[in-house]
């Protein structure tokens, strides 16, 4: 029996290599394409599709966040993240329970074989590098101390930096210090670079 699949990209060629990639894997059968997350839930609907294959980058709500309500509402459907080679999205799709995520630049043949492997395993991640990805987030995790942890989750929570203090039951200049220490080990300079590196390593 063939994998009934369908794709959520927003960019037209794109959906015409998917097209053309199913067209020479008989054993995917492509039933619809979609742009947007309102086309793909009524292509579901009428469709009943085993695997479906959505880009982190569509409009609205973003590819993850559809994924992962498709994924709560429809436990057994196959679900493939595409989008950057980045941690953090890799990460999030296999926190939310996906089937596989997938860098857009990944070879046509490693496509299809997540789709293949989404519809007989649902519940089962693959992505390739999943366990350097692991890897490099237990290192950056290892590396920030007790302390730096919990200013990080702060500075995440918002507030000033005496607002934090007075939270942490720390001088100000304790938190600066520490706060300085953290944005060196992220490589960064500011609090939003500070989030948007921490968010990318899945350290909040």
């Amino acid at each position: 029996m063939s994998v009934k699949l369908i794709t959520v990209d927003p960019v037209t060629l794109v959906r015409l290599g998917y097209s053309a990639a199913c067209a020479t894997h008989p054993d995917i059968d492509l039933v619809g394409q979609a742009a947007t997350g309102e086309e793909t839930r009524d292509l579901i609907g009428d469709l009943d599709p085993h695997v479906v294959t959505i880009d982190a980058a569509i409009p609205g709500q973003g590819g993850l966040q559809l994924a992962a309500e498709l994924r709560a509402a429809r436990p057994q459907l196959g679900l493939v993240l595409t989008g950057p080679a980045e941690d953090g999205l890799l990460l999030q799709a296999l926190q939310a329970g996906l089937s596989a995520y997938l860098p857009r630049s990944a070879p046509v043949e490693l496509l299809m074989s997540a789709v293949r492997h989404a519809a007989v395993a649902p519940a089962s991640f693959t992505a390739p590098n999943l366990a350097e990805a692991m890897a490099r987030r237990r290192t950056r995790s290892t590396a920030l101390s007790p302390r730096e942890e919990q200013i990080l989750q702060q500075l995440n929570t918002g507030g000033s930096l005496a607002a934090i203090a007075v939270r942490m039951r720390l001088t100000e200049s304790t938190v600066r210090t520490y706060v300085a220490r953290l944005y060196d080990k992220l490589g960064v300079h500011n609090r939003t670079q500070a989030l948007q590196a921490a968010a990318r390593l899945y350290l909040i």
